[in-house]
C-alpha cells in the first residue's frame, strides 16, 4: 500500500452540508450527520433514498449500539433510537468548569464508549480551554480519563485493544496512549504530526493502521502502527471531514465531505466510497 493514489471514488449521496460521522448501524445501514443547521442524523437505505432519522445538532460522532438504534454526540451523548426517541446517556458533568459538547466517539470491545469533550464552542480559533476525554461503561457509569487536548476529532482503537487513538486537530497531532488492564489510557505521547491538512475523523483497520481524515488537504493519510505514513489517498473534495469502512468484505472505505473544490457548507457535502487493500477492524455496538 506504499505510495500515493488517486482511487476512483464513486459518489453515493451528494447535496448536502458539513458531513461528519459515518457509521454502519446493526443491519449494514450507512448513517452520517449534517452538521448545516439546524442539523440532522440520516441513512442511507438500501434502495438509495436517504432518510432523516433525527434532527440533532452538532453530532461529530456515532456509533452502532447494540439493542438498535445509533450512540451519537452533540450536545449530550444520547442513544437515538429506532422509534424517533433520545436517551441521554452523559451530560456536561456537574461541577466541571469548562467544556462544551461532545464530538468523535469510538468503542472497545466491551462496548464502552470512549468519546472526546470540546473544551469550549469550537470558533476555528486555538481555543483557550482544553478538550478531554472520557469514557462511558455499559450501566452508564462515566470515567475521566485525560485533559490536554487542544481541538478533539477522531477517535479509535487498535484491534488487539492494546492502544487508543485521538486526533488533536488544532496542533495536526495524532495521539496514542496505552489502555491498561481496565481499559483506561495510561502513557498519552504523539504518534504522528501530519504535515498536510488536519487531522479530522479516523478510522482504523484490522492490521492496526490508522486513516486520518486529513481536511483542507484533499487526503486520506493512512498511519502504520509504527507512526510512518504508507499510503496517502487523494479525497474527492479538499474538506473531507472523516470515513469508516463497510462492504461484504470490510474493504469499501467510505468517507464524507464538507464541499467541493470550495467550501461550500450549504449544498455540496456528499459521501464517497473506494476499494482498498485492506479490511477495516470489527466495531462493536456500543453497550451504554
Amino acid at each position: 500500500m506504499t505510495g500515493r493514489r488517486t482511487p476512483e471514488w464513486e459518489l453515493v449521496v451528494d447535496g448536502f452540508g458539513r458531513l461528519e460521522a459515518p457509521c454502519f448501524d446493526a443491519v449494514g445501514r450507512l448513517c452520517f450527520s449534517d452538521m448545516r443547521a439546524p442539523g440532522a442524523v440520516h441513512r442511507l437505505e438500501p434502495d438509495g433514498r436517504v432518510t432523516t432519522l433525527h434532527d440533532r445538532s452538532h453530532v461529530g460522532g456515532m456509533v452502532p449500539h447494540a439493542d438498535g438504534g445509533l450512540v451519537a454526540t452533540g450536545s449530550t451523548v444520547a442513544v437515538l433510537t429506532e422509534d424517533g426517541t433520545t436517551r441521554v446517556v452523559m451530560e456536561h458533568p456537574v461541577g466541571l468548569e469548562g467544556g462544551w459538547g461532545f464530538n468523535d466517539l469510538t468503542t472497545d470491545s466491551e462496548g464502552n464508549v470512549y468519546v472526546g469533550m470540546h473544551g469550549e464552542v469550537p470558533t476555528g480559533g486555538l481555543p483557550t480551554v482544553t478538550a478531554s476525554l472520557w469514557r462511558i461503561a455499559p450501566g452508564g457509569v462515566v470515567t475521566h480519563c485525560y485533559d490536554g487536548i487542544q481541538l478533539t476529532n477522531g477517535i479509535g482503537i487498535s484491534p488487539d485493544g492494546a492502544r487508543l487513538y485521538h486526533n488533536d486537530t488544532a496542533i495536526n497531532t495524532v495521539w496514542v496512549s496505552d489502555l491498561d488492564d481496565e481499559g483506561l489510557p495510561h502513557d498519552r505521547r504523539p504518534h504522528h504530526v501530519l504535515e498536510h491538512g488536519s487531522p479530522d475523523g479516523m478510522t482504523v483497520d484490522e492490521e492496526g493502521g490508522v486513516w486520518i481524515a486529513a481536511i483542507g488537504a484533499g487526503v486520506i493519510v493512512r498511519v502504520a502502527p509504527d507512526g510512518d505514513v504508507d499510503l496517502v489517498l487523494d479525497a474527492p473534495r479538499a474538506y473531507v471531514a472523516s470515513a469508516c469502512f463497510g462492504g461484504d468484505d470490510g474493504r469499501d472505505l467510505y468517507c464524507v465531505t464538507f464541499g467541493g473544490d470550495h467550501y461550500d457548507s450549504e449544498h455540496s457535502g456528499g459521501v464517497f466510497r473506494t476499494r482498498v487493500d485492506v479490511a477495516g477492524a470489527p466495531i462493536t455496538p456500543a453497550r451504554v
